[in-house]
């Protein structure tokens, strides 16, 4: 375990961790654990970081009754509205044996727009003694009111970057930028679209939107950062789309029509 998941997992011992933590980074699987090890620690019945207590049993189990798991269902490609609206009501309850009522939420990035909205207000006014945990790939992911209400702490290595398409990117965002080439352009939302896994081509084109509109890449020309930006937000909304399989080039494309 991580020097980072092991200060998390102390400060939820203490009672003093944030009410709505993202936890993001690149193994679902690592996400997932410490999701599971912060819900135990908040709910221990010996005062630990989990241990084999029946009420850690019960969590490990998923039969706890103050620990909820919220996810994608059946043959959704989103977390729906009704799912929040359960965990909204859910959550103005006082927790029935536990220290603590938690929900996970997995992953945060498959939260509609219309959940999210629902679970803001959720977010600005917490329930004593409520504790929600959202999993994402990145916090980019999430709309900017979730995050701003939100810790997010980072969980695992390196991310991988696929160099040789960030470098083709970089190259068609600077030609684009020079000469308001589109095929540039559309050069771009081919070879990410193509890329597998898709999802992870097209947030890293969404990075390296983010890095230029900040300034940490020199594109050679005129655009404007509420351009890049737009086109950064677009890609966060092909994310979306992709996750109710929709075309992977189009919805790249669209997202990059904010440049023209």
């Amino acid at each position: 375990m991580s020097s980072a998941a092991e200060l998390l997992l102390d400060t939820a011992r203490r009672g003093e961790l944030h009410h709505s933590i993202i936890l993001h980074g690149p193994s679902r699987e690592e996400l997932r654990a410490l999701a599971l090890s912060l819900a135990k620690t908040l709910n221990c019945l010996e005062g630990t970081t989990g241990d084999d207590c029946p009420a850690c049993d019960r969590i490990e189990r998923r039969l706890h009754p103050d620990v909820h798991f919220i996810e994608v269902s059946g043959e959704r490609k989103l977390i729906s509205i009704e799912q929040i609206r359960e965990v909204v009501a859910e959550a103005t309850l006082r927790p029935y044996e536990g220290r603590n009522k938690v929900f996970v939420i997995d992953p945060a990035d498959g939260l509609s727009t219309g959940g999210s909205n629902s679970l803001l207000k959720t977010l600005e006014e917490p329930a004593r003694d409520t504790t929600f945990i959202l999993l994402t790939r990145s916090p980019d992911l999430l709309l900017p009111t979730i995050r701003s209400r939100s810790q997010a702490i980072y969980v695992g290595g390196e991310v991988a970057q696929d160099e040789e398409l960030a470098d083709f990117i970089r190259s068609g965002l600077m030609r684009f930028a020079r000469e308001r080439d589109t095929a540039a352009l559309l050069a771009i939302a081919a070879a990410v679209s193509q890329r597998e896994p898709t999802g992870d081509a097209i947030a890293l084109l969404g990075t390296i939107l983010c890095d230029a509109a900040a300034g940490r890449i020199d594109l050679g020309g005129s655009l404007s950062v509420d351009r890049i930006l737009a086109a950064a937000d677009g890609t966060t909304a092909a994310l979306r789309w992709l996750a109710v399989n929709a075309d992977a080039r189009l919805v790249v494309e669209q997202a990059l029509a904010e440049l023209v």
